[in-house]
């Protein structure tokens, strides 16, 4: 059976902040390697034609992890970064290491690439925490929504802010009413339900609007409130063992 190299090629976005991100090859998950050069990011794979839909798939899923990770390795300072497909590539019958691709955009002339910038160091994490975390499904979720709680503006951030705790909540299993076990999660990582509290009650305000809420959540420490959710993260990550 004929196999292929195939190359899914994806655009981070925003532009302004990608200039000084670069990697020049890693595994984010098994037969699933990545390269990045600015807002440039490619993913590689080598198998079968007849697995192309499942692969296109997978390589989506990874870039997409891959933002979500840099969200919480960038934080609190850091940039918020998106991906978006561009286009596919396949090589019939080749020959993995004697391809090479390259990227050749008029700033490489100009501005160079330098591996140890502060600005790389977060994509570079989170990259190797896409290869250590792919099995753990609510991890993967936690960062989604943390992702998409540093992008939101509005009072719905703290939802999202809110879900991060439900999903790590979720892995330690469901109890009546199909909520989370908080007792189970506060046992493992060693905290208590007060810690969580002002995450909780601004997250279910956030999903029950109303004028009063809205008011309350005008006055909330937004900031603060992302750094509970990320270190419900960290606890996380820390109970599965994980190194970021």
């Amino acid at each position: 059976m004929a196999q292929s190299q195939f190359a899914f090629n994806f655009r981070l976005t925003p532009w302004e902040n990608c200039l000084n991100l670069n990697f020049p090859g890693v595994q984010l998950a098994p037969r699933f390697g990545a390269v990045c050069t600015r807002d440039f990011l490619g993913i590689f794979w080598n198998g079968e034609q007849e697995d192309y839909q499942q692969a296109v798939g997978t390589a989506h899923h990874l870039a997409r992890s891959l933002v979500h990770a840099h969200a919480f390795c960038s934080f609190p300072n850091g940039c918020v970064l998106d991906v978006e497909p561009v286009t596919w590539l396949e090589l019939r019958n080749a020959q993995p290491e004697k391809i090479v691709s390259g990227y050749m955009h008029p700033t490489l002339n100009i501005v160079p690439l330098v591996p140890d910038h502060s600005d790389n160091a977060p994509l570079r994490r989170a990259a190797s925490m896409v290869h250590q975390i792919f099995q753990f499904v609510q991890l993967g979720l936690a960062l989604a929504d943390f992702h998409a709680a540093r992008r939101e503006t509005g009072s719905y951030g703290f939802f999202y802010a809110y879900r991060v705790l439900e999903d790590v909540g979720y892995h330690f299993g469901v109890t009546k009413g199909d909520h989370p076990d908080w007792d189970a999660m506060n046992k493992a990582l060693k905290t208590s339900k007060q810690k969580w509290d002002p995450l909780v009650n601004a997250g279910t305000s956030a999903r029950h609007l109303s004028q009063e809420k809205l008011k309350q959540l005008a006055q909330a420490d937004s900031g603060r409130l992302l750094a509970l959710a990320r270190e419900a993260i960290t606890l996380f990550i820390e109970h599965l063992r994980i190194t970021p």
